[in-house]
């Protein structure tokens, strides 16, 4: 007879997958599903799996925890594209909970804080929102995650629109650090990826009247841009624009001048 942990370790991993491993089979089809555009599916799918989780959880199979966490932070998700803020804050608060249970993961914490703030931002709560917003900051040891980054850009962006810019600027400076440490392979996804950090944390710096500081990330931004094969003539032209106004700004004319005209070459409109 199986004693209790080897039970507990057979519904992670048993033979034939056990239910914790179906559930996690079951989220990553509701994602399909979801990048599919059946939200239906998806959301059907997900409910079940988070159900499935939380019994595990319940019952003590702590390696159960990250999978529920993944789970709540897509429910919360949903709940926020149809405006039910405050469930999705709920959703939230339970991943962030649940999240800070392990202080070995560290990785999972930030992607719940990142994406509570984002939902009390969306809620109206913006007091709330910047809390949180600045703890994940707070956060150290955090590897460079593609997921997470989106979703700090994303909470830059809320931010920035609660006007709280300073916040913005943290949150678009962590997206700037990841971006450059994934980019160091030099491959040409990561490369835009950085490029496109770098203009968005430009323009959280413009919003902020830190002209002078937005120059030189624009700068970096249009030189990336620039060295890519292939480019979209309408990406580097937007890159050149943005730059041209920061140059006008603090009075670079001639430079800004430059820059416009490149962009109108580029376009056809020059």
């Amino acid at each position: 007879m199986a004693t209790g942990w080897m039970r507990r370790l057979r519904q992670v991993t048993g033979e034939g997958g056990g239910p914790a491993q179906r559930a996690m089979a079951t989220l990553d089809e509701a994602e399909r599903a979801r990048d599919a555009g059946d939200r239906a599916t998806a959301r059907r799918l997900g409910d079940a799996a988070v159900a499935e989780l939380r019994s595990l959880v319940a019952a003590g199979v702590h390696e159960a925890e990250p999978g529920l966490v993944r789970g709540l932070l897509s429910q919360s998700e949903e709940l926020r594209e149809l405006a039910r803020h405050a469930e999705a804050v709920a959703v939230a608060e339970e991943a962030v909970t649940l999240a800070r249970a392990d202080p070995a993961r560290t990785q999972s914490l930030a992607v719940a804080l990142a994406t509570l703030a984002g939902r009390l931002l969306h809620a109206g709560r913006t007091a709330d929102g910047l809390e949180v917003a600045r703890e994940s900051a707070a956060l150290g040891g955090v590897r460079p995650d593609a997921a997470l980054a989106q979703l700090l850009t994303t909470l830059a962006a809320a931010l920035a629109g609660a006007g709280e810019h300073e916040a913005a600027l943290a949150q678009s400076e962590r997206v700037v650090g990841m971006r450059r440490a994934t980019a160091a392979g030099n491959d040409r996804g990561s490369r835009i990826r950085l490029g496109q950090a770098l203009t968005e944390h430009a323009n959280r710096l413009v919003a902020a009247g830190r002209w002078a500081d937005a120059i030189e990330f624009g700068a970096e931004a249009v030189a990336i841009h620039r060295g890519l094969a292939g480019e979209p003539a309408d990406r580097l032209a937007s890159v050149l624009t943005d730059y041209a106004i920061m140059l006008r700004r603090v009075g670079r004319e001639h430079e800004a001048v430059a820059a416009a005209a490149e962009a109108a070459a580029i376009t056809g409109l020059g």
